[in-house]
């Protein structure tokens, strides 16, 4: 099984997200900049990829459009904006920079691992 990146510069949101997803059994690699991430996902290729587009370093839109390209256009990893920045047409804009959904902050756990879901099946227990 890949991995999920996680590029989130807030440590509260980083922290919630890991713990969520890593109680679901999903392997997180979490980056608090955008290049170190895009880096690393040109190196070993997620499964999918959360994406804040409030990066310190990058516009997190163009950064997903970047990886959406670099990563192989249509077979290219899922991208999930996860923002709080609100509206429809934040939504249109993430998808028109190549993310696969919109997730607006704050969200429920429940609402992150059924969003990860339809891109990325839950890891199989091993006990």
């Amino acid at each position: 099984m890949g991995y999920i990146l996680l590029v989130e510069d807030n440590k509260d949101n980083a922290d919630m997200i890991i713990h969520i997803l890593t109680s679901a059994r999903y392997e997180v690699r979490h980056f608090t900049r955008g290049l170190p991430a895009a880096r690393e996902a040109r190196r070993d290729m997620p499964e999918l990829i959360l994406m804040d587009f409030n990066l310190p370093d990058v516009d997190g839109r163009t950064l997903s459009l970047v990886l959406a390209q670099q990563l192989g256009g249509s077979s290219a990893p899922p991208i999930i904006a996860c923002t709080a920045r609100v509206g429809s047409v934040e939504a249109k804009l993430a998808e028109r920079f190549g993310c696969s959904a919109f997730l607006r902050k704050p969200f429920s756990p429940e609402d992150l691992l059924t969003l990860v879901q339809r891109f990325v099946a839950p890891p199989v227990r091993s006990d």
